[in-house]
This record gives C-alpha cells, sequence and structure tokens, in this order.
C-alpha cells in the first residue's frame, strides 16, 4: 500500500465519525467541508500517535524502527495535509 492509499484509507474510516448532520455547540450547522477537515484531523491524530510510539521503550528495552516505517508514516502524513474532496 503507498502512503497515498494509506492516507485516503484512515480518512475514509473517520468520514463516518466526523458527522455532517445537525449543528456544532456554537449553532454552526455541518457541511461536507466541515465532516472531510474533521475526518483528516482525526487521521492525523492517529498518524502522529504511530510516530510517537516509535523508539518508546517497554520494560526496560528499547525497541528501534526501521526508517522505511518513520519514512512511510510521515509521507502518509503529507498525504492526509494535501488530500481533497475529489479524491474520494
Amino acid at each position: 500500500m503507498t502512503p497515498k492509499e494509506k492516507a485516503k484509507e484512515l480518512i475514509e474510516m473517520f468520514i463516518f465519525f466526523a458527522s455532517n448532520e445537525g449543528t456544532t455547540e456554537d449553532g454552526f450547522i455541518y457541511s461536507d467541508e466541515m465532516q472531510m477537515f474533521n475526518a483528516k484531523q482525526c487521521a492525523l491524530i492517529a498518524v502522529d500517535e504511530i510516530l510517537n510510539s516509535f523508539g518508546l521503550t517497554a520494560n526496560g528495552q528499547t525497541f528501534f524502527t526501521e526508517y522505511r516505517a518513520v519514512q512511510f508514516w510521515n509521507e502518509v502524513k503529507q498525504e492526509i495535509e494535501t488530500f481533497n474532496n475529489e479524491e474520494k
């Protein structure tokens, strides 16, 4: 799977949780653009958590991550940031 494909997959996973019905606490009506923005923010949070977990220690052991994995997830993050509705 390419970084672009993974970015699209993550956004599609979160799009259903980024409600496009109803209103916000401030009384604004959700739009398709707001739904996409929210889905992208959720996907970015997920990728940041993955990136932040690399190199953490557990039980006194350090786990090393291959550079390719870090590079892949950084590329996924870039794809999410540049993803637009037309790519759905």
